[in-house]
């Protein structure tokens, strides 16, 4: 249902007053002037108006009808139809001969700028209604197939999550996610999108890589945000927005683990680590930091750390370890032996590396606490 507020209605003032020269009023069908060229109008009742909203017919006053009409000047009132239903009154002030002329013409311009009203604010529930279906999705809360149907929301199909999150508190953000999503929705109609409570956008696409869809994400970034921005991609699920979603974010907060924001991260890159965070461990998650805190507390912590990683990123190849730490094969074989004396745990057994590489990855603020 369209409905008439003081900006739309000013809006039509405004654009009607500068092309033909007289003043334009807005009126409620109940008759009360809500825009008016003349301020002091604005608030007061206008008789004519009621009788044009209750005849669905145009009223002409002149100069000696006026007096019979409360809160009327001479000219015309016209309805002001929008679906069928009056919605409002348009009056132009002026010798009924002047303003006759003119009178389709800002009549029109009328129900142009409400109808564009209706269906921006049409747009603007609807997008409201798939920004908390989505929501309610990422919370893990049933939705019904019908209601999907309604919004056209198809998760039959494969996606992909990419989370997207400022590399500032407080930096500018996206201002307008309806603006956003309407133009996803222009250029890819399958896609979906939602800013969540912590300020982080979320973009849902089907049938992309991981590269492609963080590229397809970073894209409807202003160009101003783009190097300022993290951004990580998931698993690729079927009818699971939330764990599409909760991939995505483990991704992005393992990639936030290994480099300082903003980072690009894909959940392939770290699956291990992403699925460690994932799963929001707790006495585990004290059992692995127990594990390396005879390590961080050593005098060369740095250095353990620095080998144990660059071992693990060489795939337990100590020549290539070497080659990438600049050093002789013996010296980090040294260190790993110095690595299994303070923790109890061998970088040569598959299990003990594990267990090494988890705890290092899945809790930064402890490592940053004791380096």
């Amino acid at each position: 249902m369209t409905t008439l507020d003081r900006a739309t209605a000013q809006r039509i003032v405004d654009r009607a007053m500068p092309v033909i020269g007289h003043s334009v009023n807005v009126m409620t069908p109940d008759g009360i002037i809500i825009a008016s060229g003349d301020s002091l109008r604005v608030g007061a009742i206008h008789q004519a108006a009621r009788q044009v909203a209750e005849t669905c017919a145009p009223v002409v006053i002149t100069e000696q009808d006026a007096c019979r009409y409360t809160g009327t000047r001479a000219g015309v009132n016209l309805p002001v139809e929008v679906a069928g239903k009056i919605v409002a009154v348009v009056g132009i002030s002026g010798t009924p001969e002047k303003v006759l002329p003119f009178a389709d013409l800002v009549r029109v311009t009328a129900e142009l700028i409400l109808e564009q009203a209706s269906l921006i604010e049409v747009s603007r529930q609807r997008r409201h209604q798939i920004e908390n279906t989505l929501l309610a999705l990422l919370n893990g809360e049933a939705v019904s197939e019908h209601w999907l149907e309604q919004l056209s929301i198809d998760l039959s199909k494969p996606r992909i999550a990419v989370v997207l999150e400022p590399g500032q508190p407080h930096l500018p953000w996206l201002t307008d996610i309806v603006t956003l999503a309407r133009d996803l929705e222009r250029t890819d109609p399958e896609a979906l999108v939602v800013q969540t409570p912590d300020q982080k956008i979320a973009f849902f696409f089907t049938d992309r890589l991981p590269q492609d869809a963080m590229n397809a994400a970073i894209a409807r970034l202003p160009q101003n945000l783009e190097t300022a921005t993290s951004a990580a991609t998931g698993a690729i699920f079927t009818n699971n927005l939330q764990a599409c979603y909760e991939s995505a974010e483990a991704a992005l907060q393992a990639a936030k683990q290994r480099s300082p924001a903003p980072v690009r991260g894909h959940y392939e890159d770290f699956p291990l680590a992403t699925l460690w965070r994932s799963l929001h461990p707790t006495w585990q998650q004290e059992q692995l930091n127990q594990a390396l805190r005879a390590l961080l507390n050593h005098a060369r912590s740095d250095q353990y750390l620095k080998t144990l990683r660059a071992f693990i990123s060489s795939d337990g190849d100590i020549q290539r370890c070497a080659r990438q730490l600049h050093l002789h094969r013996n010296s980090v074989r040294y260190r790993l032996k110095g690595i299994k004396a303070l923790t109890g745990l061998s970088p040569f057994r598959l299990e003990d590396l594990a267990l090494l590489y988890l705890a290092m990855e899945s809790n930064h603020s402890f490592m940053r606490t004791n380096n």
